[in-house]
């Protein structure tokens, strides 16, 4: 503690805990190339939120699909650098010290057409 009293948390921690998060995302890519997937779609769009008439971008959402074994995974990672504060008509964006990201797997065998949501632990 000490003088100076609450002291945010330091830029260059915030950029390395940002950092391990993508790199945990490429290294479930690279497990998943690794044990045979083949890589059928990857794709990074914008993420947005609606303020009356109006969108701004939050973040962005990196979809990879995979084929392996002949069961079709997709992979979604969700990249949040801003967030909605405020409320009625005072609502405005800031940005976040650390990104929020989020990572889903959803997984259906070649043949059927419903995904199911998958526990990373279960899967490997």
């Amino acid at each position: 503690m000490g003088a100076g009293g609450d002291k945010g948390e330091m830029r260059e921690i915030a950029e390395t805990r940002a950092a391990g998060r993508d790199a945990e995302f490429d290294a479930l890519i690279e497990r998943i190339t690794s044990s045979g997937g083949e890589i059928i779609e990857d794709e990074t769009v914008p993420l947005y939120t609606e303020v009356g008439m109006d969108e701004f971008e939050v973040g962005e959402e990196r979809i990879v699909e995979f084929n392996l074994n002949g069961m079709d995974i997709k992979l979604f990672r969700k990249k949040e650098t801003h967030s909605l504060q405020g409320s009625g008509h005072q609502k405005h964006l800031e940005e976040l010290d650390i990104p929020r990201v989020t990572i889903n797997m959803k997984r259906k065998p070649e043949t059927a057409t419903e995904w199911q949501t998958v526990d990373l632990e279960d899967m490997f």
